[in-house]
């Protein structure tokens, strides 16, 4: 029997690769993967950025431009003459006016599959009007979940299961190889102390920090234990009040937006995360893991499957300070045990959550649509 052999198919991809380093990496370097496969990669952004300059090194062809709106003539035209010029099989559009122009543009064109992305939940619900002309657009032909959480808020959204599809965006360990941790002098810890770090921004009640206040309430005062609050919008005039109604000012330190982040976080002994509900896969804590630092997680279905408890972390029940109390003190009693997680943690994350393991999804799940 002769196998007729598969065809990368041509990828249209739409998004924004002119924003910090950080935040896109992890996507961008999924198509510089791609193009290492010998993808033919096309990429509509804005070129200002480091990305475009390295997407187009490794191959690909950069078109200059951001869609304005949800309904942008010219990006739609270009989306057109790209796809003919370019033979394009399938067109991934990366956010929700990305998504609007795709659709229109592939409206009476069904032979090249539109696919979208999705990197949190909330805000998609099957009654509201303006979904349907992004995320819930009936043009789109799949939609790629960044975590099991997004995908199973499509699927309440009436999406079909085979419509939705999970893939993480994975890391590389060379990407925080050469990050030295940053010295904490500034925050004056007392010697030898045992530091979290809890990093986020903003959306205090769905991290989960006032949970975390109360589990730091129940540590004795002779621990020498501090908890680093690293983002924006953490000390809201809530978490300050219950902070001092409890007398913990001591244990908290609030950095507020740092671009050393990843260092701070790397000095670090533990990292935290005791959200309650709403994540995808993490970014803080995947960086967190790739930094070398045991991980204290809660079981939502955001988090599920980054780490095995007791092997690559601790996983603690959501809105549950004793539990949260525990593996704190449990972690901050023993470096043996915190070398042991760290160790499991970044070989997890190697592993289950890697570039190389993101390329290689991403491009079985291109040919096999594209047939």
């Amino acid at each position: 029997m002769i196998h007729n052999p598969i065809v990368k198919p041509n990828i249209l991809v739409i998004s924004n690769y002119n924003d910090p380093v950080n935040p896109i990496r992890p996507e961008a370097e999924i198509f510089i993967g791609l193009a290492a496969l010998k993808f033919n990669i096309t990429v509509i952004t804005p070129t200002q950025g480091e990305y475009p300059a390295k997407l187009a090194s490794a191959g690909c062809e950069i078109i200059d431009y951001l869609p304005k709106n949800k309904f942008d003539k010219k990006a739609i035209e270009l989306i057109k003459e790209t796809i003919q010029r370019k033979n394009i099989q399938v067109v991934h559009a990366f956010n929700s006016k990305a998504i609007a122009n795709a659709s229109w543009a592939l409206w009476n064109n069904k032979k090249v599959k539109l696919v979208t992305y999705r990197g949190y939940t909330g805000n998609i619900k099957w009654y509201d009007p303006t979904n349907y002309l992004s995320f819930l657009n009936p043009r789109v032909d799949y939609m790629v979940c960044l975590a099991e959480s997004v995908r199973e808020m499509y699927l309440k959204s009436g999406v079909s299961k085979t419509k939705a599809i999970t893939i993480n965006k994975g890391h590389k360990r060379s990407w925080y190889d050469h990050i030295e941790p940053a010295k904490l002098d500034e925050f004056n810890f007392n010697e030898g102390a045992v530091v979290c770090s809890f990093v986020a921004n903003f959306r205090t009640k769905m991290k989960g920090v006032n949970y975390l206040i109360d589990a730091v309430s129940k540590i004795q005062k002779d621990y020498n234990i501090y908890f680093l609050m690293i983002g924006e919008g953490l000390n809201t005039d809530e978490v300050i009040a219950s902070i001092s109604d409890l007398g913990l000012q001591d244990r908290f330190r609030f950095t507020g937006f740092r671009k050393d982040a990843s260092n701070l976080v790397k000095a670090c002994d533990i990292s935290i995360s005791a959200s309650i509900y709403g994540e995808a896969t993490q970014k803080a804590m995947i960086e967190a893991m790739y930094l070398g630092n045991a991980v204290i997680m809660t079981d939502i279905s955001g988090n599920r499957g980054m780490i095995e408890n007791n092997v690559s972390g601790i996983i603690v029940p959501p809105k549950n300070a004793s539990k949260l109390y525990e593996a704190i003190t449990r972690l901050s009693e023993s470096p043996e045990l915190r070398n042991k997680l760290a160790k499991g943690s970044l070989e997890r994350v190697s592993t289950h959550l890697s570039n190389d393991r993101t390329v290689k999804e991403y491009a079985a799940f291109y040919e096999r649509i594209s047939i």
